[in-house]
Parts: structure tokens; C-alpha cells; sequence
């Protein structure tokens, strides 16, 4: 079982942005197979800014699924954010109105407010 310091860890900045691009690639990889992930990473790959980092590339990647699958994106973000949540030790419950955009940004925030995952 992760501490608080390790979730907190990863949940700063750049940590938090890499774990959920894994985490998104790695759904895509169990719910269409390795191909058709890959596919998907490469061309959202291609919309990624010169020069940006973390949450420009999060949205970018979550924009070319969103493109792709349109509505039947929201059951991938969902799988995406249960196991996210889990990889940090927090409880996941679905708040009315919140995006996987919201989440990963409350998620940041709370990495940066230097606050643990809930047990």
C-alpha cells in the first residue's frame, strides 16, 4: 500500500500528468488491443504542442479519443478514472457535471496542495 507521501508524489506536476497518459494508453490497450491504441496514441501524438508538457498533452490525448469515439468515449474516460484513482489509493466517486478534465485537474491540485490520498 502506497503512504501518503508516495501518492502525494505522485500526484505533483508532471507525476500526475504522465501516470494518467499511462493510465489512458494502457485502457486503450485492454479495451481495443495493442494496435488500435497505438494508432490512437500516434495521432494524438501529432496534435501535441512543440514544447508543451503534461496537462496540454493530457487534453490533447483525451481531445483524439473524444474526436474518435465521440460519445462512447465517456465508458474509456470512466474505465480511465477507476483505475487511476485506484493507482493512487483514493476512492473514485463520480461528481454530476465533472469531465475527466475536471478530475485529473482536481487531482493536480491536490498533489499541489501537498494533500495525501484517502484510505
Amino acid at each position: 500500500m502506497e503512504s501518503n507521501k508516495d501518492t502525494s508524489e505522485r500526484l505533483s506536476g508532471k507525476g500526475i500528468d504522465d501516470l494518467v497518459q499511462k493510465t489512458i494508453i494502457g485502457k486503450l490497450k485492454m479495451v481495443l488491443g495493442e494496435e488500435a491504441a497505438k494508432i490512437i496514441h500516434v495521432y494524438a501524438a501529432k496534435s501535441y504542442p512543440k514544447g508543451e508538457e503534461g496537462p496540454e498533452k493530457v487534453k490533447v490525448l483525451i481531445g483524439a479519443i473524444r474526436s474518435i469515439f465521440g460519445f462512447a468515449s465517456s465508458p474509456i474516460e470512466r474505465l480511465v478514472l477507476k483505475n487511476l484513482y485506484s493507482l493512487l489509493g483514493i476512492k473514485y466517486e463520480e461528481k454530476e457535471g465533472y469531465d475527466i478534465l475536471d478530475y485529473v485537474t482536481e487531482l493536480r491540485n491536490r498533489g499541489s496542495m501537498g494533500k495525501g490520498g484517502q484510505k
